[in-house]
């Protein structure tokens, strides 16, 4: 009975928070549709993620017989890789911007030496790092094929998907409508933003490089014990086996699970919106 009563309440919580959060008006920003995130979730490297995630859950269900208890194991085998991992996303943001910085660099120095923007787009096209590299060389295949520039550096700022690519575009693109002479001095400016950028993030990195491995500690000691309990000290575990025991089991895991996102969004740097993304096109006359 106390377990229907616990069941009950989280429902009626869960209730007065949709209804909460309908009444407040959220812009939702563009993105893939429902059918191209389910794609993305079974495909690549996410799909052996969730195989593995869907293997862990079904050995603790076999060992334990604990629903709860597999539905957690599952949601950490997936997430695992994110929460434990090296801070992968942040140094590929890191590299994106510094070729983003190299190649706007590049378009300066050869602005100063020719004088049309798609000539210079071709000359260091080739010259592009990695991350941007195939996204640069489209640019220049783009052009030399006859595109428009306008629509080629909006199919570009849309690969790159990235704000400080889209302030090299946006400048480009203006600069080609408006036909003004300083562009060179722009691409320099922003430059050397992006680099300045570059720094102040790896200052962040290695300020929370300490609250990260922290994190980890963290969420390492309570799988370790969690594990170590039900292996050395199963009697202690007994109260779980019943349905009462399974709600409490998952109220707990519940708030480990958002205990755990928060400490993982504390130690990441928020990318800024991409304000330009949208920018109508300019017509060049």
């Amino acid at each position: 009975m106390v377990g229907v009563s616990v069941l009950c309440g989280l429902l009626v919580g869960l209730g007065v928070w949709l209804v909460a959060t309908g009444v407040r008006r959220v812009e939702r920003p563009d993105g893939p549709d429902t059918a191209s995130r389910l794609r993305n979730l079974v495909t690549g490297r996410n799909g052996y993620r969730l195989a593995a995630a869907v293997a862990v859950g079904a050995v603790v269900a076999a060992v334990t017989r604990w629903p709860v208890a597999a539905l957690l194991a599952a949601v950490f085998a997936y997430a695992a890789p994110s929460m434990l991992g090296g801070g992968r996303a942040e140094t590929a943001s890191l590299a994106k911007l510094e070729a983003i910085a190299s190649w706007t660099e590049a378009l300066r120095g050869s602005l100063r030496s020719y004088a049309g923007i798609e000539q210079a787009i071709r000359d260091t096209a080739d010259l592009t790092k990695p991350p941007v590299h195939a996204q640069a060389t489209g640019l220049a295949a783009a052009l030399a094929a006859g595109v428009r520039l306008p629509v080629a550096l909006t199919s570009f700022k849309a690969d790159v998907d990235h704000h400080s690519a889209d302030l090299v575009a946006t400048a480009l693109r203006k600069a080609a409508g408006s036909h003004t002479g300083n562009l060179a001095a722009q691409l320099g400016w922003l430059a050397h933003a992006v680099r300045e950028r570059v720094a102040a993030m790896q200052r962040v990195e290695t300020e929370r490089t300490e609250a990260k491995t922290s994190a980890r500690l963290v969420i390492l000691i309570v799988v370790v014990v969690g594990v170590g309990l039900y292996v050395f000290n199963r009697p202690l575990l007994e109260p779980f086996d019943s349905p009462a025991g399974q709600v409490v089991l998952l109220l707990v895991g519940g708030i480990w699970t958002l205990a755990t996102v928060w400490l993982q969004r504390l130690t990441r740097i928020p990318e800024p919106a991409r304000v330009l993304k949208d920018e109508p096109e300019t017509r060049t006359p």
